[in-house]
């Protein structure tokens, strides 16, 4: 007489899988959290001042590089057309969305510690960036000598229009755009333009004032911007920004 064999219940196998993409951190903004932290020690008020302005300078340097580099690229795929997303689950056009929101944020962090607290406490101790619209007419005499003698000659001024392709813009440059208004005659009708000015990197961006008990200074941008009409001659010309 045969043995009759029980048939064994087949074993259930747990199939859901769980979602390994949370367990995941995207790259970007990983190194924008990263870059927060060296904000962070910026903001830090028990950090030596000096110290403090050298962790926001190394903040707006990271970020610069950032955009150069790492967003770049990122624009790249997307205009390519590529939408695999990254382990994290995040496609290029995910990331570039996300990182809009967080750098957005993190700039305006950077312009609120320098005007709110860094500034303030450089002043406080005879250190100071001033306007130009602040300096005594001896003090603008001077830097106009300055200017004419050390700036004026290495400035070239691109024009912006719509008869040629728009000037090559170079990396980690500084510009001023002028808005020009000509009019060669009285009853003629105004013409506009636009220009470029690169600032030069050869020139330091802070330049020294001789005022007595502090270290002053003027953005050398602004130095451009005021002296404008020297470069255009007789045409109305207005800084447009930096």
């Amino acid at each position: 007489m045969g043995v009759t064999k029980k048939k064994k219940k087949p074993i259930k196998i747990n199939v859901n899988v769980p979602d390994i993409k949370r367990h995941f951190i995207n790259r970007e903004l990983s190194w924008l959290s990263f870059n927060a932290r060296v904000l962070a020690e910026a903001r830090d008020r028990s950090n030596p001042l000096m110290e403090r302005v050298n962790f926001l300078a190394i903040t707006c340097s990271n970020l610069d590089e950032f955009f150069m580099i790492r967003v770049a690229s990122l624009h790249d795929l997307a205009n390519a057309g590529y939408e695999q997303p990254d382990p994290a689950g995040l496609t290029p056009l995910m990331q570039l969305s996300a990182l809009s929101v967080q750098a957005h944020r993190m700039i305006h962090q950077i312009y609120q510690t320098y005007h709110r607290s860094l500034y303030p406490a450089l002043r406080r101790e005879n250190i100071e960036i001033l306007n130009i619209k602040d300096l005594s007419s001896k003090q603008r005499d001077e830097i106009k000598k300055w200017f004419m003698a050390m700036v004026h000659p290495v400035l070239t001024p691109v024009a912006i229009n719509d008869k040629r392709p728009f000037p090559l813009v170079s990396s980690q440059s500084l510009y001023v755009f002028a808005a020009v208004t000509c009019n060669p005659e009285e009853n003629s009708q105004s013409q506009s333009a636009c220009a470029l000015i690169e600032v030069p990197a050869m020139i330091p961006r802070l330049v020294p004032l001789s005022i007595k008990g502090k270290q002053a200074f003027v953005l050398l941008e602004d130095v451009i911007s005021a002296h404008l009409d020297t470069l255009f001659g007789a045409v109305r010309v207005k800084p447009a920004g930096c």
